[in-house]
Order: structure tokens, then sequence, then C-alpha cells
């Protein structure tokens, strides 16, 4: 390891807090067996007249931390107005230090914040904090997915009618499903017009009934390079559908498991279950979520 390899890994290891292993300067990982001891650096940093040397790396320190933080509340503004500064501060650094920041881009620190508070207490006691964070960071994946090309409803209509039985599709790789338990896409929209930590997030099912539904289901999707990312919530059946049609389920076999939601008191589930199936199809064409229709 060359001398600036060594400095560079032990001004991170101070930064960090943490005992870590410098990158090979070929492969950009960490080399095992050469830890650096978190404090390794102090010993090459002198006490100046004005300052000592805690204060003088303290002041590094704390500049790291803040840009980290500075970068969680760009990603998660809906948990800063549901928690407020104070706590939003105490989370971020608490996040920071489980888990210090590995990848090269800030954009990416933020990944692991809905499980970290769905994890660890105290901050698990709000179950709406780690939803908020689950929905924000989605919002954040679906802006950064790759561009596609949605298919139209002529596309549709010009696929030869032997084709539908064994039709699959394709979604642009910008959607996403969630399951949320509280009104946080609602509350998210509110975000703006309230003071950071009077957000309200109330329950979107019943919290004492452990045999009613798990939740609401919603879409997130972006449809082109410069439309904004929108979301929606969904039925039961939609998100079966939906989940089923990601995983290579062909069109009649859609049909088929749809049946199995048909209202009470439908004579005909089969005819219920061909028609909603159309519908939703349609449905996900104009909202531009379907990239590909397969008859192969």
């Amino acid at each position: 390891m060359t001398a600036l390899a060594r400095l560079q890994a032990e001004f991170r290891a101070w930064m960090q807090q943490a005992p870590v292993a410098p990158p090979d300067r070929r492969t950009s990982v960490e080399v095992p067996g050469e830890a650096i001891a978190p404090d390794a650096l102090r010993a090459r940093v002198l006490d100046t007249r004005k300052a000592d040397r805690e204060i003088l790396l303290g002041v590094y320190r704390e500049a790291y931390a803040l840009r980290l933080i500075e970068a969680l509340q760009t990603d998660y503004p809906g948990l800063l107005a549901l928690v407020g500064p104070d706590d939003f501060d105490t989370m971020a650094r608490a996040y920071i230090a489980a888990h210090p920041s590995h990848h090269p881009s800030v954009r990416w620190f933020g990944r692991d914040v809905a499980a970290f508070l769905a994890a660890t207490p105290p901050f698990s006691d709000t179950p709406a904090a780690a939803e908020m964070a689950r929905f924000e960071w989605a919002l954040g994946e679906a802006f950064d997915a790759a561009d596609a090309e949605p298919l139209t409803f002529d596309d549709v209509v010009a696929l030869p009618p032997d084709a539908w039985t064994t039709l699959r599709l394709s979604f642009v790789p910008s959607l996403r499903r969630l399951t949320l338990r509280h009104q946080v896409p609602q509350a998210w929209l509110q975000r703006d017009s309230c003071e950071p930590g009077d957000l309200d997030v109330p329950p979107a099912v019943d919290p004492d009934n452990p045999v009613g539904r798990p939740g609401v289901e919603w879409l997130i999707w972006r449809t082109a390079p410069d439309a904004d990312t929108q979301f929606r919530s969904t039925e039961a059946d939609e998100a079966w559908m939906l989940d089923a049609a990601r995983g290579g389920m062909a069109f009649p076999d859609l049909c088929d498991g749809l049946s199995a939601f048909a209202p009470a008191g439908e004579e005909t589930t089969e005819a219920w279950a061909a028609q909603r199936a159309a519908g939703l199809l349609r449905a996900w064409v104009d909202a531009g979520c379907i990239v590909a229709a397969d008859a192969t």
C-alpha cells in the first residue's frame, strides 16, 4: 500500500470511526487483513496554538456528518416533516453510525433507512416513519430508473387474436409496488404545508384488526425522462394481477386467477375476471406502465 493510500484509509477510518480495510488500487474493494484503526490518524495531526488535534479533526468529522445528513434530508423530506429536525438529526446520526457510507455516490447512502427505522428502537416505535422512508425511497428509485418507451393502446389493438393465448407483459423499469399500513402518500403530498414535525400520518387500516387487509397497495412509476414520478392506490385484485404478470404469468392464467376476486353474487366469475383483466390492462397501458406484450 502506498503512503497516500494508507493516509486516505486512515482519514476515512477516522471519519467513520470504525476499523476499515483500505481499498485496493486495482479493484477498489476492501483488502482483508489490513484494517486501519479508527484513531490512527490522530498521530499524524499536530496541535496548534489555536486548537488541539481533537478539535481540528472534529471539524472534518462534523462536516462529513452534516453532508450525509443533508443528503438524507434531500432523499426523505416527508420523514423530516413527520419527525421534525431534532429527531431527524438524532435518527440520521444513529443511521450514519450503523451504516457508514461505502458507495462512491452519496445518492445511495440512504438506501437502508427504512429497514433501519423498522428494526431499531426507539425509531421502531413509530412505524409510520419507516413506511414514509420506504415510500420516499421507492419514489427516488422510480425517478432514477432507466427510461423506456411505453406500449400504446394502438400497439395492443394490433396484436393478432391468437397472441392472447400466450401473451406475457413487460413493465417499465421504474414500476414499484408497496403495501402501506399508514396514509403515507396522502401525508407526503402535505409535507410542505406544515411545520417540520407536525405532519400527521394516520393509519390506513385498522391496527387492531389482524384479520383485515394487511395494508393498502400502491403503484409508483415514471413514464418518460422528463415526467414526474406518479403514484396511485390499487385494489387487492390489481395488486395480485400485477405481481403475477411481472412474474411471467400468461394473460389467460391472469384471467383465471382473478376469478378468486369476483364479487359475491357474480353468476359468471370467468366473464367478470376476463372483463376485469382487460380493464386493468387498459389502465396500465394508458398510464404508460407497460413496455412490451410478448406472445412467444
